[in-house]
């Protein structure tokens, strides 16, 4: 399942960017997106909004991937990328703390044992990472501020597993990139000042467009659309792949070596996803055993309730006075 975090931000990017200013990118981003949500929107889905849930959809722009982003952004000026990576990868715990309090979910032995593992995996690559020359050492003010994006993910994703009770994952989408790029637009125009075009390569260009489809757009689509079938701290867990796949990418795009390090602490967090997951398919699959027999326990009570009607009717039956018999004095009518 894509991450809606977009991937491998947290790294130093190696892509061809040139100069495009930060919210410029974003807003460049959910312009695509939301064009072209939109139009699929107004093609296939049109549903109706109702008036009492736009509260919840402004929110769900704001916090995803409005305020992740700007406190993440802010916050990697000032932190290193290692505590960052470690302070996203508690999403997860923070959404099942969430979620037992506003979803009722409850999340079981194997799902806690699952998020674990892949907290110590993350923990490993980001130990047995390099850090980018001249990363700036980690300070209070830019840890607060990993966290608040950390905790703006986790709101997000209680939000949207609640709209999902009600709206499709294309109109929970496409409402969430338009919520998105009103946030990001008052930063683009901001930091406007028309010179930094004239950087942009086409390379740069191509890049955008691809975050546009693949992080802005899918990665939101699929990640929604799993949290109407799955409980958010399931669905959450699927976060901490983000490192995993960044130093897949870094081997196999830009020919990185991996360590042992790296490597182990990949497939305990590859091992914790599955854990969490065939954890919540256990207890699904228990909890429609438990049903089935209750139907079944009912249907026999109904039957057992109907064939005891009908020996007792066939008792009543039986005992009923025949035709000329003479009224239980042994006597009888003669023929």
């Amino acid at each position: 399942m894509p991450s809606p975090s977009g991937g491998s931000h947290l790294w130093p990017p190696r892509w061809p960017f040139g100069h495009f200013p930060p919210y410029s990118m974003l807003t460049a981003r959910f312009v695509l997106a939301a064009v072209l949500l939109g139009g699929l929107w107004m093609a296939r889905s049109r549903e109706r909004i109702q008036l009492r849930d736009a509260g919840l959809f402004v929110l769900l722009g704001i916090m995803q991937p409005g305020l992740y982003f700007v406190c993440e952004t802010e916050g990697l000026l000032r932190t290193s990328a290692s505590v960052a990576s470690l302070i996203i990868a508690s999403i997860p715990v923070f959404v099942a703390v969430l979620a037992s309090i506003f979803l009722r979910e409850r999340i079981s032995t194997r799902g806690a044992v699952g998020i674990g593992l892949t907290l110590v995996g993350v923990a490993l690559l980001v130990k047995n990472g390099s850090e980018a020359p001249g990363a700036v050492v980690s300070s209070l003010a830019g840890n607060l501020l990993v966290l608040g994006a950390a905790l703006c993910a986790s709101i997000y994703t209680i939000v949207s597993r609640s709209l999902g009770a009600r709206y499709g994952s294309l109109t929970v989408t496409t409402l969430q990139a338009f919520c998105a790029l009103l946030f990001f637009l008052p930063f683009a125009v901001a930091e406007w000042d028309g010179r930094w075009i004239k950087g942009v390569s086409t390379e740069a260009l191509a890049a955008v467009i691809f975050l546009g489809l693949f992080a802005s757009l899918l990665a939101f689509l699929l990640y929604n659309q799993g949290l109407r079938s799955l409980p958010a701290s399931t669905v959450s867990v699927f976060i901490n792949l983000i490192p995993v796949v960044t130093v897949l990418t870094a081997f196999v795009v830009l020919g990185e070596r991996l360590s042992v390090g790296q490597i182990g602490g990949g497939c305990l967090v590859v091992a914790g996803v599955v854990l969490s997951s065939r954890g919540r398919q256990t207890a699904t699959g228990r909890g429609r055993a438990k049903e089935w027999l209750k139907a079944v326990s009912k249907r026999g009570t109904a039957y057992r309730g109907l064939a005891l009607g009908a020996a007792e009717q066939h008792i009543e039956g039986a005992a009923a006075p025949v035709p000329g018999a003479g009224g239980g004095k042994g006597e009888h009518e003669p023929l």
